[in-house]
């Protein structure tokens, strides 16, 4: 288990050069990574960078939302705190909604992994496999996990690789993303 503060997150630029992006996590910690965790501004309308082999999940944290036009399919309006899933060999265009925005990403090799991401309130859980992240949207968010308890205040995460019994605890005007990473059997 580890606490993953949002002051330590590693700042890179975007594949295609147009941004930046703050990794939470990576497993493992490689060019060629299983999955990945960041958050990103995205400043402006632009095509999103090609992951190929990759799957892709986004959430908008801040802003009003966007609309992704994926292989020339303009989906719905996309608010804040609702995960969109889409395949990175797509071909992706952004148009940002009342401007800059910045969105929470998980991206995961379809190979090895399988990966959701659900936004929630509060509530209790056992963690049987793989790895679970709690990332806090909000100002604070109390964790219970295994008895030992954590704090994590805004954009801070906590990654869990063990099972446990996890309880959190937030405020009515905090939400966490909640995104189980679990390993896919090649046989």
């Amino acid at each position: 288990m580890r606490l993953l503060p949002y002051s330590g997150y590693a700042e890179m630029r975007w594949k295609n050069g147009q941004g930046v992006t703050r990794e939470v996590c990576r497993f493992p910690a490689s060019e060629q990574y299983d999955w990945r965790i960041s958050v990103a501004t995205i400043r402006e309308d632009g095509a999103f960078s090609c992951f190929s082999g990759y799957l892709r999940s986004i959430s908008v944290l801040e802003g009003e939302g966007m609309f992704l036009t994926i292989d020339d399919q303009r989906s719905a309006l996309i608010p804040p705190f609702q995960a969109t899933d889409f395949n990175g060999d797509s071909q992706v265009f952004c148009e940002v909604v009342g401007g800059p925005l910045l969105d929470f990403n998980v991206i995961y090799r379809r190979e090895t992994t399988q990966a959701t991401v659900c936004w929630e309130r509060d509530g209790t859980w056992q963690h049987q496999q793989g790895t679970m992240l709690l990332f806090n949207a909000g100002n604070r968010l109390d964790v219970i996990v295994g008895g030992e308890c954590h704090t994590l205040h805004h954009y801070d995460s906590l990654l869990i690789d063990n099972p446990a019994m996890v309880t959190v605890n937030a405020g009515s005007d905090t939400l966490f993303a909640c995104v189980t990473l679990t390993s896919v059997n090649t046989g």
